[in-house]
């Protein structure tokens, strides 16, 4: 915006009501990543967590550790209600790995883009995810419910964490990773791939 044409006592009135845009902007998008979770989306997690744990059959997985719901009902800090939802391992070759549980009702327009996209995640939250994934020496995988509902998704997607970078993915890229909704999950051991 070029305000070199006004007179000098309206240009700080505009510099200061540009530099408010951009400060409500700003705000808007800290109440968006702070938000607390509601018990309507803390549920629906739960909901698609539980459905994803359906897909890893009994015969083929062991549950290491899945996420505890003490911490979302009681309202106290778990430390490893900060790691990935889910570590599963696999009984036939015995190696583990580690699923992040996410479902999004949809997708939304990034202007700028120019794309529809999908927010699974924010950069710190991938941070730990990777920092887990590093720590533990397993891989960890992002599994995405998209549409219908928590326990019935529409569509999903499988991603290895390395391959989830960003916080916002494109539809485009999503569309990589997709698998049958209702399809058992299987390991690949030579691989070290979820599908």
């Amino acid at each position: 915006m070029s305000i070199g044409f006004l007179p000098k006592k309206f240009k700080h009135v505009c510099c200061q009501l540009v530099y408010m845009g951009f400060l409500d902007k700003l705000l808007k998008a800290i109440d968006v990543l702070t938000e607390p979770e509601t018990d309507e989306s803390v549920e629906k997690g739960h909901d698609f967590e539980k459905y994803i744990l359906d897909l890893f059959e009994k015969n083929d997985f062991t549950y290491v550790r899945v996420t505890s719901d003490y911490a979302s009902k009681s309202g106290a800090f778990v430390e490893s209600s900060m790691d990935p939802d889910l570590v599963l391992r696999c009984k036939k070759s015995k190696q583990e790995f580690a699923v992040e549980c996410k479902f999004r009702s949809g997708l939304y327009w990034n202007k700028e883009r120019k794309a529809h996209m999908l927010q699974w995640s924010n950069p710190a939250q991938i941070g730990r995810y990777k920092e887990y994934q590093k720590k533990h020496s397993i891989p960890v995988f992002v599994v995405i419910g998209l549409g219908g509902y928590p326990d019935k998704p529409e569509c999903m997607f499988c991603i290895p964490l390395n391959e989830a970078k960003y916080a916002d993915l494109f539809e485009s890229f999503l569309g990589n990773f997709e698998r049958g909704a209702s399809e058992p999950f299987k390991w690949n051991s030579v691989k070290k791939e979820l599908i």
